[in-house]
């Protein structure tokens, strides 16, 4: 049996309008489907016309009025139970316990929000946290978008929304509320977790970074202005440490801050010039003789003249070499050096003639220098003194 009310009759009656749909969903909503909607709520409210055709009642093609109902159904208004024939249910607005529709305002961004998700959807308590990062937090739906995305990246996509929710709180408290600023924030994100993971790579750990390694790197990067590149290359300066880790690199990256070298350039060529350096200080030891190699403090001395001073390598091996043999060799290297220094001397000819000049000027000290016993003051006596002087051994001593 089918009982329903007549054509004219339906003419007659009310169809009653929730509020909400007027508030929440017509605004957001074009003519079309306005049109669809409510036509297809009054053939529910009062029965009428059922056989009628709303593409012909309505004049728009079997397509529009698809489309239209698919809107719908993306706000949460109605569901479509078939294609052919079309059968469409209408839903209430009013949101129920364990579910819902969405704001009308909001139901492009759940309908987005859907297909990032899927086959996993958001249920209605799910989407009160959605409509406070908006709300609450500032975020466009854009940035939300990006914000969940970002969260699924990170935690998978069973991702829980109270973790989206701190997230989304951590973004508001930054400024981060557009998708240009979302993409810019996730972008340096990605920097710190994929260069944290490229040192922890080159120390053969297979782990992710943690939050506070994290920390270290964007401080790194961000506030000391290091590249990935120069990051990297000062890895191998912790070669000597046992056990390297985020804190003996921070040590050691504040270091080179302090020196100026942020840049892999930077730090190549110091390297270059700290083995260098090395090199050479290895060399004089070897001709001077010491087996032992140069401290730092010895290989900055070293340097110290070779550079600061200006002195020629050739000069200071020289020099190394006139050592060998010194019970303290160094020390009378640099004693030697800086003779030379101060008396301008900056080639091996004048080194020797300096040489010669010293050796000259010590024999002819020799040569005039009295014997040890005649340095005593002389003194004359007398026949008379020195009979005085005289003692007779064979007489009694009273």
């Amino acid at each position: 049996m089918i009982v329903r009310f007549s054509i004219d009759a339906a003419r007659r009656t009310f169809t009653p309008v929730d509020n909400r749909f007027i508030l929440d969903y017509l605004p957001h909503a074009d003519g079309l489907c306005v049109q669809v909607y409510l036509y297809g709520l009054m053939l529910c409210c009062a029965g009428a016309a059922g056989d009628a055709s709303v593409s012909d009642a309505l004049g728009l093609s079997e397509s529009a009025v698809r489309d239209a109902f698919s809107y719908w159904q993306e706000q949460g208004l109605v569901r479509i139970r078939s294609d052919q024939p079309l059968i469409v249910e209408y839903l209430s607005p009013e949101p129920e316990e364990a579910g819902g529709v969405v704001p009308g305002k909001y139901g492009r961004l759940v309908s987005a929000l859907n297909s990032l998700t899927a086959p996993r959807q958001f249920d209605f308590r799910e989407l009160r946290h959605v409509y406070d990062w908006i709300e609450v937090f500032g975020l466009d739906e854009e940035a939300v978008l990006e914000l969940v995305s970002h969260c699924m990246d990170k935690k998978g996509r069973r991702v829980s929304v109270n973790y989206i929710d701190s997230v989304a709180q951590s973004w508001s408290e930054e400024g981060v509320l557009t998708r240009e600023k979302a993409r810019a924030t996730i972008e340096r994100y990605e920097l710190r977790r994929h260069g944290a993971s490229a040192i922890l790579r080159e120390w053969n750990k297979r782990r992710k970074p943690t939050n506070d390694e994290l920390a270290l790197y964007e401080k790194w990067s961000a506030d000391w202005g290091f590249s990935p590149e120069a990051i990297l290359a000062a890895l191998p300066k912790l070669t000597v440490s046992g056990a390297p880790n985020f804190v003996y690199l921070d040590e050691l990256l504040d270091s080179l801050r302090q020196s100026g070298q942020t840049a892999a350039a930077d730090i190549a060529r110091a390297d270059e010039a700290d083995a260098e350096e090395r090199a050479f200080a290895r060399l004089v030891f070897e001709r001077a003789g010491k087996v032992e190699p140069a401290t730092r403090t010895q290989r900055a001395q070293i340097s110290m003249y070779r550079t600061d001073y200006g002195m020629p390598r050739e000069l200071l091996l020289f020099g190394a070499e006139q050592c060998r043999g010194a019970n303290e060799p160094f020390g009378m290297m640099k004693k030697l050096w800086s003779e030379w220094h101060e008396k301008k001397i900056t080639t091996i000819e004048g080194a020797r003639k300096n040489l010669e000049e010293k050796s000259k000027d010590h024999r002819r000290g020799k040569q005039f220098e009295k014997p040890l016993k005649l340095q005593y003051p002389q003194h004359t006596f007398t026949d008379e003194q020195l009979s005085h002087l005289l003692v007779d051994l064979d007489k009694d001593i009273e």
